[in-house]
């Protein structure tokens, strides 16, 4: 079977340790240029996307369907200092038995690639995008958090089925609904957040979302 081979059990670890000293950067200075208040709301977003994976729904043996909270993590932390606190999420995970093929593999699939997928979508948006409230919640942070689910399902999924398993099915039935979740869950996040804390957001500048000095 493909998980016996040596690459199975050691890439996924090897990978995520590149991915996290490649970033590791990126979190120094987001602890460098922080205050008291950016670090408590660092410490308790890490603390809370990981008491998020006690509610793991395991209908299926070996399906693990949760919330990821990668959106919200790479819009208010930016992408480094999100595969972080993705990284601790996913330890989280590990300690209730509850990660995906272990930590490295629950990394990659919920955390990584999901914090990759947000990231893009949000510089797509800056990019090619008029810069307003809406386009910032319906875009960075609703679709954002779908693609990211979708990432993160379609992953699971592929791996799934490459390993021969029985749960293909499973993760392909429930990627719409939990994309559909993922976005509301981000999104209500994230509009709470740009309307009462919007300097707890990295991403968000309200001279570029309120009140813009070029056209539209």
């Amino acid at each position: 079977m493909a998980a016996s081979s040596p690459g199975w059990e050691w890439g996924p670890w090897l990978l995520a340790a590149v991915l996290l000293a490649r970033t590791a950067p990126a979190l120094r200075r987001h602890l460098a240029g922080a205050d008291a208040e950016a670090l408590r709301v660092l410490v308790v977003a890490t603390l809370a996307l990981a008491a998020m994976r006690w509610f793991n729904t395991a209908a299926l043996q070996g399906v693990m369907l949760h919330f990821l909270g990668a959106t919200i993590a790479t819009l208010m932390f930016g992408a480094g200092a999100a595969c972080w606190v993705m990284a601790a999420s996913s330890l989280a995970g590990a300690l209730m038995g509850a990660a995906w093929h272990g930590w490295a593999m629950d990394f990659l699939a919920t955390g990584a690639l999901p914090v990759a997928v947000s990231a893009a979508a949000s510089r797509a948006a800056r990019t090619w995008l008029p810069r307003n409230i809406f386009t910032y919640v319906m875009l960075n942070a609703f679709a954002g958090g779908a693609l990211a689910m979708a990432a993160s399902m379609l992953a699971k999924a592929a791996v799934v089925a490459w390993l021969g398993g029985r749960t293909l099915a499973a993760y392909l039935a429930a990627t719409p609904m939990l994309m559909f979740a993922e976005a509301f869950f981000a999104g209500t996040v994230m509009v709470l957040v740009v309307v009462y804390r919007p300097h707890w957001c990295r991403s968000f500048d309200d001279r570029d979302y309120l009140w813009p000095q070029r056209g539209m």
